[in-house]
């Protein structure tokens, strides 16, 4: 897959994500947004194309408006558009997935125990590990095949 189409395919699926929401369908021309309308946005960052270039990796951002705090899960979602679904759910932040060279693997910081850490997700079998430190938060890792 060439980089120009990989990154259509990456805004393609953002876009999907995006216009998904419940706040942006077609509305009464009478409704104004709200402050409450703000927690029924999810918006699509970070997109990763799997190395193989059929699945997109993504971190939704949301906010929870009983805490009044922002949070982040993992979703995935094929690049024809389907299997759209989350990898990681729960109000906590889970940022920056990557993905290991052979596309087994997808590494992401997440602050689920706690503190921010990273982990590692089996995409095959769907297991995550932590890889925990002892100092400074997590470093920068490569995940090698």
């Amino acid at each position: 897959m060439t980089p120009k189409v990989r990154i259509v395919a990456a805004l393609a699926a953002a876009t999907l994500t995006f216009a998904s929401s419940p706040a942006l369908w077609a509305q009464d021309a009478s409704h104004k947004l709200t402050a409450l309308d703000e927690f029924q946005l999810q918006l699509p960052s970070d997109p990763q194309i799997s190395p193989d270039g059929k699945r997109i990796a993504y971190v939704r951002r949301f906010a929870d408006p009983m805490t009044d705090k922002r949070y982040s899960n993992l979703w995935i979602i094929n690049t024809d558009g389907t299997d759209h679904r989350p990898l990681t759910t729960g109000n906590r932040s889970d940022v920056s997935p990557r993905w290991s060279p052979d596309g087994m693997r997808l590494a992401y910081l997440s602050d689920a125990d706690g503190k921010q850490q990273l982990y590692v997700r089996w995409m095959d079998t769907g297991q995550t590990r932590a890889h925990h430190q002892s100092r400074g938060g997590p470093r920068r890792h490569r995940l090698v095949s």
